[in-house]
């Protein structure tokens, strides 16, 4: 009986521990393009300029770019030097800076997950129930609930964040308050893009109360390290606004940037909360909707 070799797949580890390692295997091998050698450039007997083939390789799929690499040569050098970085910009439609000390294993991240200006929040307004994705702190009152819409009061604003649905948290005659912890590394952020690029971190979130009923809403954001204690937290930030008067039933926008918060950022903790001041039964109190944390490049 004729043996057949199983081909074993090889999994390509691009984790962030094994970036200082790579960097100095390909320092030691590094490719220098030879002007003078063109064979990569030559296809089918005819000579591509070096400006098409790029627009081609750019166009190609990620992951197969990976393979490309490996042609030969000059494709590799001109993968690594300049296709990589216009294909994530691509991606993601924005200008990235550009530096050598970047390695090209961050742009691979940024094709392969898109992390960058996106919604980081799960269940930003309610759509899943009010406790999906966030954890409870505290339920005070009639506890949390989700309107849909939002009852007694003006529409929801335009905004994209809103995904084009109709959905509230809404707070009732005692504190409540519930927080979502984001884990960057898990949403495709490696260690060194956070620690040296440190993207924009970008906050918001829209809240409102019953033309009747004056209530107060509270956020605080904390930029938290590997551990997630907020005792060794980066940066915190803490927002509250009494909703009274002419400012009853009208929808304001919370928002924050977060900027040269320095090296060690892993996870951001989004907490929000609030209450009615008139202690009325039932949920009559605050409301929130479409809470936003997205990370931007900084060009």
């Amino acid at each position: 009986m004729m043996k057949t070799n199983k081909v074993k797949k090889l999994k390509v580890n691009f984790a962030e521990e094994q970036h200082e390692k790579s960097l100095n295997y390909y320092e030691k091998n590094k490719i220098t393009y030879d002007e003078i050698s063109s064979n990569g450039s030559i296809i089918e007997n005819k000579s591509i300029p070096d400006e098409l083939l790029s627009k081609i390789l750019c166009g190609t799929d990620h992951k197969a770019l990976l393979i490309c690499q490996l042609v030969c040569k000059h494709w590799h050098y001109l993968i690594r030097s300049y296709v990589w970085h216009k294909k994530a910009e691509l991606t993601i439609g924005k200008a990235l800076p550009i530096s050598e000390k970047i390695p090209w294993t961050i742009y691979y991240f940024i094709c392969d997950k898109k992390p960058f200006y996106k919604n980081l929040i799960k269940n930003h307004s309610g759509e899943d129930g009010f406790s999906a994705y966030w954890g409870i702190i505290e339920n005070g009152g009639h506890g949390w609930n989700v309107e849909r819409p939002p009852t007694a009061v003006k529409p929801l604003p335009d905004d994209p964040v809103f995904e084009n649905k109709n959905y509230c948290f809404v707070t009732s005659f005692s504190k409540c308050w519930k927080e979502q912890v984001i884990n960057l590394i898990d949403e495709g952020f490696s260690e060194y893009l956070l620690d040296y690029l440190q993207p924009t971190i970008k906050v918001s979130e829209w809240f409102c109360c019953r033309p009747n009923v004056p209530a107060v809403y509270e956020c605080t954001i904390k930029l938290l390290r590997e551990q997630k204690s907020d005792r060794t937290a980066i940066e915190a930030l803490s927002y509250s606004k009494i909703l009274e008067g002419e400012q009853m039933n009208q929808w304001f926008q919370f928002t924050h940037e977060f900027k040269n918060y320095g090296k060690g950022l892993r996870k951001i903790k989004f907490c929000h909360g609030g209450q009615d001041r008139s202690y009325v039964v039932g949920n009559c109190g605050s409301k929130m909707a479409g809470a936003c944390v997205q990370l931007e490049i900084r060009t």
